[in-house]
């Protein structure tokens, strides 16, 4: 029975979970100084960074606030869902470029400011192809992405996988350096500045193309 309950859950990261995750945190009644979901978190965030993405156990966690697993559990369900949690905590450190720039220097930024948040918690890039960015940090980034490519004039059908190609790209930079434990110098040139250049020249592809 309890196997036909779990194929029956959704999949962490999913937009159902995501859902569900919302509605729970909706019809908690949290106690003075107990724990919540933000404290575990926060220190599942800070216990990677310190220690890696492997040292993120249920048992790990539970010793930080010396308590059992089983209480932890009533909170999160599975290790999964941890890392899930851990990578949308983590993008909403992105900070999201106002209108005070233009909209190609808007993608520019947002890019880099994904750039940055990743390469400050390099143990968090293994669990991002495992945790598909539905959440609501993920979400907040996508909209300013998406909004900013359709200010350049991109029709909706365009912008999209111009959006996701663009993700792509910062994405591919922050898994090399955070492999390579180099940050991006290449031929004594900051990684920033390749990157920055990188989304340049994209854009100025997308403009040609129109």
């Amino acid at each position: 029975m309890s196997q036909a309950v779990d194929d029956l859950a959704p999949e962490p990261g999913s937009a159902a979970w995501w859902a569900a995750h919302a509605d729970r945190l909706a019809r908690r009644r949290p106690r003075t100084g107990g724990l919540t979901i933000e404290r575990i978190v926060d220190t599942a965030v800070a216990i990677i960074d310190a220690e890696g993405l492997d040292a993120l156990t249920v048992r790990n966690l539970a010793a930080r606030f010396e308590t059992s697993s089983a209480t932890l559990y009533r909170h999160v369900a599975s290790v999964e869902e941890l890392r899930v949690l851990v990578v949308d905590h983590v993008l909403g450190e992105v900070r999201i470029p106002g209108d005070s720039v233009s909209a190609a220097e808007r993608v520019v930024a947002l890019g880099l400011e994904l750039r940055r948040v990743l390469l400050a918690h390099p143990g968090v890039v293994p669990a991002l192809p495992a945790a598909p960015l539905l959440g609501p940090n993920a979400q907040r980034g996508a909209e300013a992405g998406f909004a900013s490519l359709l200010a350049l004039g991109l029709p909706e059908e365009e912008a999209v996988p111009a959006y996701l190609a663009l993700i792509d790209f910062v994405l591919g930079s922050v898994f090399f350096d955070s492999a390579s434990g180099v940050h991006g110098r290449t031929l004594g040139i900051d990684g920033d500045d390749v990157v920055a250049s990188g989304l340049h020249t994209f854009l100025h592809g997308l403009a040609r193309a129109d």
